[in-house]
């Protein structure tokens, strides 16, 4: 089966060369293959060319009404994807692409969720994807908010209620798709966001359940004024 390297990361702003460079040489020499990129700030419909040779084929989703969203998707030179369909919201907020690999098909998803009114967003989007999906599904990005606060965050605590955070669980579960990371390190204390000593895990990698086996190899690195994850499957 085919044999890939994903890598999530919120680059916080991707409209500088010199950033851009710094980033896929670090990302080329991780030997990724996919690119969830998040807060790449870029505008609707005013993409730059990223034109590196080894990450040539790129989707792109922008906002016009905020300079501080942006979600992009982008595949190596070595990764036979067939582009099949995709949608995409209008406030740079995910992107849904649906592709081909190696006879497979493969639904990804690249996420940056709002801070504010998260439940009902949530629930829209997954309404979303379990209408969109096939194949594998994908799914990663900057969610905002932590599943499990009593694990995912060194202060315990959560912005959401309990209800609420149980409501997100039950979506997660109802579409059949699982937190990697947390299936694979249950009780280990672990952060990808730290502007305090609260330092939450508010970054998730999602799988559907069918590919979430012991196959999968978790890396977890942190980037300069960012974070990076690497997943690899096979």
């Amino acid at each position: 089966m085919t044999k890939f390297k994903l890598a999530f990361f919120n680059v916080k702003g991707f409209n500088a060369p010199s950033k851009r460079c710094h980033i896929f040489s670090l990302l080329k020499k991780e030997k990724c293959s996919i690119l969830f990129l998040q807060e790449t700030h870029f505008k609707f419909n005013k993409y730059p060319i990223l034109s590196h040779s080894h990450f040539p084929t790129w989707f792109h989703n922008g906002s016009d009404s905020s300079a501080s969203r942006g979600v992009s998707v982008g595949f190596s030179k070595h990764v036979p994807f067939q582009y099949i369909s995709h949608i995409q919201d209008n406030e740079g907020r995910y992107i849904l692409m649906k592709g081909s690999i190696a006879g497979h098909t493969y639904t990804f998803i690249n996420v940056y969720a709002p801070n504010e009114n998260q439940v009902q967003w949530f629930k829209d989007i997954f309404s979303i994807i379990n209408s969109f999906k096939e194949g594998t599904v994908l799914m990663g990005g900057d969610f905002n908010v932590t599943l499990n606060p009593l694990i995912d965050s060194s202060s315990q605590r959560s912005a959401l209620s309990q209800k609420s955070l149980t409501s997100l669980r039950k979506l997660l579960n109802t579409s059949a798709l699982i937190d990697v990371w947390r299936t694979l390190h249950p009780t280990t204390k672990d952060y990808t966001f730290c502007p305090t000593c609260m330092e939450p895990t508010i970054d998730w990698i999602i799988f559907s359940f069918q590919r979430s086996n012991s196959s999968l190899v978790w890396e977890h690195k942190l980037a300069p004024s960012s974070y990076l994850i690497i997943l690899q499957s096979w």
